[in-house]
């Protein structure tokens, strides 16, 4: 019987060759080209939540009038990385300010808004892709009360 299997297992004509070209176009067009944007996608997202932190952590150490060149600093050393020169994100916008919780007065943390845009990964003809915008916030205790 297993003899049998064997042998009828694959014809002599070879036309299994023909079933090559809409397995790989499948195989590419389905799975791995949509993979690769989903990755790439995800980099950019970690990419914008990184300058995010970044910059929160540097406003919260820094007294209020610094608070733009803390940002700033932060936004070049960000633009110079690798990372964000590879998902080719761009910042739209990144503001900082201190806010008050639980309604006591006095500045208790620091809250930043950060938005960035990533462009898609392969651009398509005929197919407008345009660019996608993540909006990250973070919010951080301020680290030293008299730098108020």
């Amino acid at each position: 019987m297993a003899s049998s299997f064997f042998k009828y297992r694959r014809r002599k004509k070879g036309n299994q060759i023909t079933e090559l070209g809409p397995a790989l176009f499948i195989l590419l067009v389905v799975v791995l080209f949509p993979l690769a944007a989903l990755i790439y996608m995800g980099m950019g997202v970690g990419c914008g939540w990184f300058l995010n932190h970044m910059c929160t952590r540097a406003v919260a150490v820094v007294r209020s009038d610094q608070m733009p060149v803390a940002l700033t600093k932060q936004e070049d050393a960000w633009k110079s990385s690798g990372l964000a020169k590879f998902t080719g994100a761009r910042i739209v916008s990144n503001t900082a300010v201190r806010a008050d919780i639980n309604g006591k007065p006095g500045d208790d943390v620091v809250r930043v808004t950060t938005i960035v845009e990533i462009q898609p990964f392969v651009q398509i003809p005929f197919v407008p892709l345009g660019p996608y915008p993540f909006t990250f916030k973070g919010e951080r205790p301020i680290e030293e009360r008299g730098i108020i």
